[in-house]
This record gives structure tokens, C-alpha cells and sequence, in this order.
């Protein structure tokens, strides 16, 4: 049997060992897996894709238990099966959760190979306020396995979704997840020190190199306004809902507002709403370098913060202004009480892994943002008309 994980060292693997997994069957059920320009591999991750077997939870989410999932799935009273639209889309109403089945299967499990995996939503998915994560079959915690949880299941893996802000539509054939791929524990991958961070992290000097994220409250200018942060305007029930494989397509002045922070320099996160903001810090990854963002804490100052999407390797650099590195996108949803942020505070720490072999390079998303939508948006319009609360429309131009 063909073994070529034997040679590899630990770290996370590169597109070119992902694509030898799919050629040798440990990984199944994955389309399209040698195009490079067109695949659903990137540099150190793989694209997850929904099958149409989608269900609502009737009962809200059922945490991962370490057994198949397809035991409660066909029990009515948690689950229920969804019906497609005409068009073959299924329509998820926001604070619903619901449940689909993935494309591809895992087993690597029984065959030796100490392959570990760590998943989260893409970037585009979480900036739409849009939990995506990820159950693997054996496994008793969401958003990754390990060989030992993989004997236990049967290669099946399902995404668990809930839609907070928007209600949205989904199909079979789209990503909405990233699974990336460790030789080891990924813990056994980490680098960490000034010495990693220095080459790899560009922040003021009065800040301390220790790889944590703050926030930057600092305004960037937008279609002519001053803003530091994004906030969704939350949609009704009967709203309609935005197609998540759509690109660049739907307008976003109706679905977002300008905001800046106060005369003091700090802004407020006010409860139950959602926000964009960006990291202070900016990063430019080499070729044999992968990042994952982590929230110092999911719920610090009672709000969620989280950064959806792995930061691959090449991320921050070879910009088009020349400018060295890329500030990261912080999503954050207010909780029970409102809270007060100020100027450079500690929003995230990131985690610094080494490659199993160095990448080649290629396309990267979201290289040259500076405060920027989920890609599902189109650009913002020159002229924009801004409320007092921060609502936006586009502004009526003179007519010729």
C-alpha cells in the first residue's frame, strides 16, 4: 500500500500532500482536486463542499458525542429533512440551526497515517455573521479529528449551521467550511517567540511583540467617509435571503452601516449586533508558514469575537502598493450588555505553524483588504449618502 506520509515531517500539509491524500483514497469524494487554478485545495487547506442531504435541528444544535451522527439525524424530534426550492437551493432562517452532510469523507483513521485535522468557516462565511462548523464522525468536539476519534466513525463529516444576522441560501456544490491538514498533533507544529513573530507580524513599536492582535480604531477612508467598523443591519424574519455562492454581487448599503469611534477614541460593541473590524497588526506570511487566529476569548467584555478563515501561507505579501503586510478581519457579536472598546485593545492571539513542506505560490484571498466585507458584496459605490445612525444609501447623482 503507497505511503507517502512516512516521509513527510510534522507540520501542516501543503496543497501537493493534500492532492497525494486525494490521489491515494485517504481522502475521498474530493472533485477537481488537480486544479490548481480552480480546486478546492489551497495552500494549507481544503475546500468542504455540501451534499443536498440538509436538515433543521428541530431541537437547536446537538454538540458532537463521539458515535455516528446518523443515529439522531433520522430521529424526528431532532432533526428534520429539508425541502430544496425550485432552483435546488434550501433556504436557512436567521438564529435556525441546521445540519449538512459533507461532499468528501475522511479515513485516515485505521491506516497509520497520524493525520490530524483542524477546520473552520471560510472568511467569506463569517463575515456574514454565519456560524459554520464542522462534525466528523467519531469525533465528541466540533471543528477538527484525530486518528483515534476516526476509528470510532465512518469518514462521514457534516457542517452545522447557523445564519445569526441574515437569512441566506445555500446549495449542494458550495464551500462554506476549510479543513486543514497536520503529519502530527498540530500542537507538536507550533513556533512561537519574538524571533518568529519579528519577520512575520509589522506593528508600531509601542506595541509588544508577543503575537496577539488588537484592534485598530483608526479611521480609513471609504467612498469619502471616515470609518473604523462595519455593523450589520440585522434582517427580518421575512427578509429575503442572501445566496452564499453569489460573488460580488449584492449591493451592501442596505445591509451595513458606517461607524467610528467617539471623541475619546473608543467605540461601543452594543448587544445582539454584529460587526467588522480589523487588527492593528499586520502580517506577511513566507512560503512555509501557516497562521491560525484564536480569540484571547470567545466571550471577553461579554462579546464574541472570532476570526473566521485560516491565514495561509504568502498571506501580506507582494501587494500591489507595496505595502508590507495585511491587517486580519475581527468578527465580533455583542452579548448581554453592551461594552466599550478602546484604541489598540487585545482582540486575538494567532498561532504560528510551520509546513510540512514549503507551498508554491499561487492565488490568495483577501491579500490587499483594509476594512472589507465578506466577498459576497460588491464593491462600495463612489458617492454614498450617510445617516446620522450610520445607514447608507447610494446617492442620487445629477442627472446629465
Amino acid at each position: 500500500m503507497n505511503e507517502p506520509w512516512k516521509d513527510w515531517i510534522p507540520g501542516v500539509l501543503s496543497k501537493n500532500q493534500v492532492k497525494q491524500l486525494c490521489k491515494d483514497g485517504y481522502i475521498t469524494n474530493v472533485g477537481n482536486y488537480e486544479d490548481d487554478k480552480e480546486g478546492p485545495i489551497d495552500y494549507s487547506a481544503l475546500d468542504l463542499t455540501l451534499t443536498s442531504e440538509g436538515y433543521r435541528m428541530a431541537e437547536g444544535s446537538v454538540k458532537p458525542f463521539g458515535d455516528r451522527y446518523e443515529h439522531f439525524i433520522k430521529q424526528q424530534n431532532l432533526a428534520e429533512k429539508l425541502t430544496a426550492d425550485s432552483d435546488g437551493a434550501y433556504k436557512l432562517k436567521r438564529t435556525n440551526t441546521y445540519l449538512f452532510k459533507v461532499k468528501e469523507r475522511i479515513g485516515l483513521g485505521n491506516k497509520g497515517a497520524r493525520i490530524y485535522g483542524q477546520a473552520t468557516a471560510k472568511s467569506t462565511i463569517g463575515r456574514m455573521d454565519v456560524l459554520a462548523r464542522l462534525i466528523v464522525d467519531g469525533m465528541d468536539h466540533y471543528e477538527g479529528f484525530d486518528p483515534q476519534g476516526l476509528d470510532a466513525g465512518s469518514g462521514d463529516m457534516y457542517l452545522e449551521i447557523t445564519p445569526m444576522t441574515f437569512n441566506v441560501r445555500v446549495k449542494a456544490g458550495i464551500s462554506l467550511s476549510q479543513l486543514r491538514l497536520f503529519r502530527g498533533r498540530p500542537a507538536d507544529s507550533e513556533i512561537r517567540g519574538e524571533e518568529v513573530y519579528e519577520p512575520l507580524l509589522h506593528v508600531d513599536n509601542s506595541y509588544e511583540m508577543d503575537g496577539s492582535l488588537s484592534v485598530n480604531l483608526q479611521a480609513t477612508l471609504i467612498s469619502g467617509h471616515d470609518v473604523c467598523a462595519f455593523c450589520a443591519n440585522p434582517m427580518k424574519e421575512d427578509d429575503e435571503p442572501i445566496d452564499l455562492w453569489k460573488r460580488k454581487e449584492v449591493d451592501p448599503c442596505p445591509y451595513w452601516k458606517f461607524l467610528m469611534s467617539d471623541n475619546k477614541g473608543r467605540f461601543k460593541i452594543t448587544k445582539t449586533n454584529f460587526y467588522i473590524l480589523r487588527s492593528k497588526e499586520k502580517i506577511s506570511l513566507k512560503q512555509d508558514i501557516a497562521v491560525y487566529c484564536r480569540a484571547t476569548d470567545e466571550t471577553i467584555g461579554e462579546m464574541r469575537i472570532h476570526y473566521a478563515g485560516f491565514v495561509h501561507p504568502f498571506f501580506g505579501t507582494e501587494r500591489r502598493d507595496d505595502q508590507q503586510g495585511t491587517p486580519l478581519m475581527f468578527e465580533v457579536r455583542g452579548h448581554d450588555v453592551d461594552v466599550s472598546l478602546k484604541d489598540g485593545e487585545k482582540m486575538a492571539r494567532l498561532i504560528f505553524y510551520r509546513m510540512s513542506e514549503a507551498c508554491e505560490r499561487g492565488r490568495i484571498s483577501y491579500n490587499e483588504q483594509t476594512l472589507q466585507l465578506s466577498n459576497i458584496f460588491a464593491d462600495w459605490p463612489d458617492e454614498i449618502e450617510v445617516g446620522d445612525d450610520g445607514s447608507m444609501k447610494r446617492a442620487e447623482l445629477p442627472k446629465k
